[in-house]
């Protein structure tokens, strides 16, 4: 479970350094641009952990700052705010997985959600000393929807200059650092 939370940190923070990186801010659009394009590619394709790993980066204050949107890329990124909304316990998101055909990848961070209240939520035994059949009918449920959603593979070849390129997320800025090049891209202005 850590090596998925960690690898999902490290394709939002890679993101987010990519566009940083960039010297120019005609680079740095592009880049934004091509990773909005992709997010919206993952979420046709199903792969809602990997969408909202670039939707966070998208979304970081430090990368928003130093990237102007066009109103097409906002209603974009404002779709995705809706999909990806955690209000009502991630409804939308939840409708969007229930609707989808595998193959699918679900977002992690919502089965960790649920997965944690059936466990700790729910009693293991009934007061009256029963075990308790539901929380383990649920369990099995919600086990049996993501197994049955990685039952389908995704048909797409893998192709070594890409992930070559991605060099498993590992070369990213760390928050603080972040923050360092959104100001020195952008200065904050003083007050006075």
């Amino acid at each position: 479970m850590c090596s998925f939370v960690n690898h999902f940190n490290s394709v939002s923070f890679w993101a987010s350094s990519l566009v940083l990186r960039r010297e120019t801010k005609d680079e740095r659009q592009r880049v934004y641009r091509r990773l909005l394009s992709v997010m919206e590619h993952l979420i046709k394709l199903n792969n809602f952990s990997s969408a909202f790993a670039l939707f966070a980066a998208l979304c970081k204050t430090a990368v928003r700052r130093v990237v102007n949107l066009s109103s097409k890329q906002e209603k974009i990124l404002d779709n995705s705010q809706t999909l990806m909304d955690s209000s009502e316990s991630y409804k939308n998101l939840r409708s969007a997985l229930k609707s989808a055909t595998p193959p699918l990848i679900a977002y992690l961070g919502l089965c960790m959600a649920d997965l944690t209240f059936l466990i700790h939520g729910n009693p293991d035994q009934l007061d009256s000393g029963h075990v308790n059949f539901t929380k383990r009918h649920l369990t099995y449920t919600f086990m049996n929807v993501v197994r049955t959603s990685q039952a389908v593979p995704y048909n797409i070849a893998p192709r070594d200059d890409i992930i070559t390129f991605f060099n498993n997320f590992s070369d990213y800025m760390e928050e603080e650092e972040m923050w360092q090049r959104s100001e020195e891209i952008k200065p904050r202005k003083k007050r006075t």
